[in-house]
C-alpha cells in the first residue's frame, strides 16, 4: 500500500516531524502507524548486559500495549522486534531500502515474521531502491518520528542510534536512556545522553510515568521459578542471576564445597535452567520464564 501525505490514514505523528516523507509504502497493520509506540534503537554489535535489558524492556513495554518500533538491523533492533513477537507485541520495522531489497537479508525471515503477526513494515522508498549510507540516516528521523519517545540501550560513537537519538529531541520527544559500566564502550553514548538531559531509566515504570497518558497493563501469570526445580538444586540456583558468578563464589555464598557445586551446576546446566559461560561462569536461563 502506498500512503500519501494528504490521506487521512497518513500518521498524525509523522506529519508533526521536519521533513515528513511525502508518501509512505506500507506492509501489512496499517492501523498501529497511528497507535502509541516506542522507538527501541542501539548498538548493531551489542554485548550481552545489551541483550538483557533490551529483552526485559521491551516485554515489560508490550506489557502496556506499546508497540514497538525499530530498524531492522541486526543487534538490539533485531533483539527488539524479535522480543516483541515472542511476549504477543506488534512492531514496526522502518527499512532504509524498498520491500525487494530488504536488508540485511539475514532478516527476510524475521520481516515475514512481523507480517504474519500484525506488524508493519515501513519505507519512505519505492519497491525496488537499495539500501545506501544516505538512506540508513533518512530512515531513523521516521523511527523516532513514528514514536512518542525512544529509548536507547546502547550505542557506539558516531552511530545510527545518536542519529535517532537526536531526531527524537528535535521532535520534542522523550530520549530514554539505559546507564552503562563506564568501562562499557557500548555504553557510552547513553552516559551521555543521560548527562545532557535524557532520562535515566531503571525499570519500563520510569517511562511510563513520564506520560500523562493512562497506560493499561497487561494481566499475567506470575510463574514460580522455584516450582520446576529439584529440591537438591535450589540452593545454587537461588544465587545464581543475571550476572555471571564463577564456581568460587557460588561456593562462598552457598556454603557449599567446590565438589558439590560443580555437580549441581552441572545438573542445572543439563536441566537448561542456567548457562554456563567462558570461565565457567554461570548465569540464570531467565528465557524459559518470558
Amino acid at each position: 500500500m502506498i500512503i500519501e501525505y494528504s490521506n487521512q490514514i497518513y500518521p498524525e505523528k509523522l506529519k508533526q516531524i521536519k521533513k515528513p516523507p511525502s508518501r509512505l509504502y506500507v506492509l501489512g497493520n496499517v492501523e498501529i502507524l497511528n497507535k502509541n509506540g516506542i522507538a527501541v534503537v542501539g548498538s548493531r554489535t551489542n554485548t550481552q548486559y545489551g541483550e538483557k535489558m533490551c529483552k526485559t524492556f521491551v516485554k515489560n513495554l508490550v506489557e502496556y500495549d506499546l508497540n514497538i518500533i525499530s530498524g531492522l538491523a541486526i543487534g538490539i533492533d533485531s533483539i527488539a522486534h524479535k522480543t516483541s513477537l515472542k511476549n504477543s507485541g506488534k512492531t514496526i520495522a522502518v527499512l532504509p531500502c524498498g520491500f525487494n531489497n530488504i536488508y540485511p537479508e539475514i532478516n527476510i525471515p524475521l520481516a515475514k515474521e512481523i507480517l504474519k503477526n500484525g506488524g508493519t513494515l515501513v519505507s519512505e522508498y519505492d519497491e525496488n531502491t537499495k539500501p545506501d549510507s544516505k538512506k540508513f540516516k533518512e530512515r531513523n528521523r521516521i523511527v523516532a518520528g513514528l514514536g512518542i519517545g525512544t529509548l536507547i540501550i546502547e550505542a557506539g560513537n558516531r552511530s545510527g542510534t545518536s542519529i535517532t537519538a537526536r531526531h527524537t529531541i528535535e521532535q520534542g520527544k522523550p530520549v530514554f536512556s539505559i546507564p552503562s559500566n563506564l568501562d562499557n564502550k557500548k555504553g557510552k553514548i547513553t552516559n551521555e545522553l543521560i548527562r545532557n538531559g535524557a532520562y535515566l531509566v531503571r525499570n519500563v515504570e520510569d517511562i511510563i510515568n513520564t506520560y500523562d497518558i493512562n497506560f493499561t497493563k497487561r494481566k499475567s501469570k506470575i510463574k514460580d521459578i522455584y516450582l520446576d526445580i529439584p529440591e537438591e538444586l535450589i540452593d545454587v540456583y537461588k544465587v545464581i542471576n543475571d550476572i555471571p558468578k564463577d564456581i568460587n563464589k557460588i561456593a562462598n555464598e552457598t556454603n557449599l564445597n567446590i565438589s558439590d557445586v560443580n555437580y549441581k551446576t552441572m545438573l542445572l546446566v543439563m536441566e537448561n535452567k542456567i548457562i554456563e559461560l567462558p570461565g565457567q561462569r554461570f548465569v540464570r536461563n531467565d528465557e524459559q520464564y518470558e
